[in-house]
């Protein structure tokens, strides 16, 4: 394996690489989680085809020459690459990693980028903090065209986070308002956007800073679901059993809390715990939807995430259907900044009718927000499991 210093460049054939391998990249930030991208750019140094800004939110490109896999082999995210795949516009790969919060890579424990063949790792860039000072981006590596592919081991720090990096190739951000999804003239290509997250496997992670811009955050959950096969199929934001008055799936949406200075409970219809938005623990749920009628589906809301220390987010069928397998179960959380995160169920256990769907930690000036997807008996199982330690007792509404 070529082990490469800053600045230095080597031609794939020399690596035993042809067109196909894979990129792995690991950046270890005490207190934070770096998101890896990949930019395909133009003879230009520009994303003339924002299709090929390859991230969380767009994780392929069209014809799926650069393709995300996931963390694996101690990376934190992986990409398969085939260049012969490419488009004749694409001649340069730019890895991009970034974070959000107060972190900056000067924070930067270990980060390591390589090329992986067939026969195992061929080229190998290690840095860290000492490379940085207060940069929220890295562009880490390149694979680039210069009358055969190349390879170049960047480094290269920058300020801003990955909005500010997709500005500088040109490429544009767009900031859709949570629920709207903005129609683009037919000539135009669609525009990335940075504001919608989808967390589909257990364990995925997406952190929101709640210091930008100065203002206070307020952060909106809504759980919606499907009516079982027979009662139409449509959805709780806006699709969901035009007319019905009652006998769909009965779904409650509810949440396990603990606060920055120890304070804890539960919120839920069972029992007729709402919460509060103007005191502790300033988290509200909105109305219990026994029918499956509300176009709006059923709300919680975090009214002051700074208090934050753990709300464990779960969904439990009530009555209506006997598991999760059929009603199509989705969260999304909308962030007040117009960033929407999408958590849908689907691994669903069918011997479980309660389910722990995500987990938010808070810091005072972030929440991690994580899809969990756990499949329990109850309340009692769940709370083991977390720690909260609450005495339980049977409950109906």
């Amino acid at each position: 394996m070529k082990s490469m210093v800053k600045g230095e460049k080597i031609k794939l054939e020399d690596l035993g690489l042809a067109s196909n391998f894979e990129v792995g990249v690991t950046c270890q930030v005490a207190g934070s989680t770096a998101d890896i991208s990949c930019f395909g750019i133009d003879a230009d140094g520009k994303l003339s085809d924002d299709r090929y800004f390859i991230f969380y939110n767009q994780p392929s490109s069209p014809e799926k020459a650069i393709e995300i896999k996931g963390a694996s082999g101690g990376f934190d995210q992986v990409f398969s690459v085939n260049v012969q795949a490419l488009p004749p516009t694409v001649v340069r790969l730019v890895f991009v990693a970034t974070i959000d919060g107060s972190a900056t890579f000067s924070d930067l424990s270990s980060g390591r980028f390589e090329l992986l063949g067939p026969g195992g790792p061929a080229a190998s860039f290690q840095f860290s903090g000492r490379d940085f000072a207060a940069e929220k981006a890295v562009m880490i590596g390149e694979v680039y065209l210069k009358t055969v592919w190349r390879l170049a081991a960047v480094g290269q720090g920058f300020n801003g986070g990955l909005s500010a990096v997709l500005k500088h190739f040109g490429g544009e951000e767009t900031a859709a308002a949570p629920g709207a999804a903005p129609t683009p003239p037919a000539a135009e290509e669609p525009k990335v956007s940075l504001s919608k997250v989808r967390l589909d496997k257990q364990g995925e992670k997406h952190k929101v800073n709640l210091t930008k811009d100065g203002a206070p955050q307020i952060f909106h959950i809504n759980l919606q679901w499907d009516q079982p096969s027979g009662g139409g199929g449509g959805s709780l934001l806006g699709r969901l059993l035009g007319g019905r008055s009652g006998g769909g799936a009965d779904l409650d949406l509810g949440c396990m809390w603990r606060d920055r200075q120890g304070n804890q409970g539960v919120i839920q219809p069972l029992g007729g715990n709402f919460g509060s938005p103007t005191g502790i623990p300033f988290i509200s749920l909105d109305k219990d939807d026994r029918s499956g009628a509300a176009a709006d589906g059923e709300n919680m809301h975090l009214m002051r995430p700074e208090t934050i220390s753990l709300v464990v987010i779960f969904a439990m069928i009530y009555e209506g259907t006997a598991n999760f397998s059929n009603v199509n179960a989705r969260l999304t959380i909308f962030d007040g900044k117009g960033g929407e995160i999408l958590i849908p169920l689907n691994a669903p256990d069918p011997r479980r009718t309660f389910c722990a769907v995500a987990s938010v930690t808070g810091d005072g000036g972030a929440l991690n927000v994580q899809k969990e997807e756990r499949y329990f008996t109850g309340h009692k199982e769940c709370d083991q499991f977390y720690g909260f330690g609450f005495n339980w007792v049977r409950g109906s509404k």
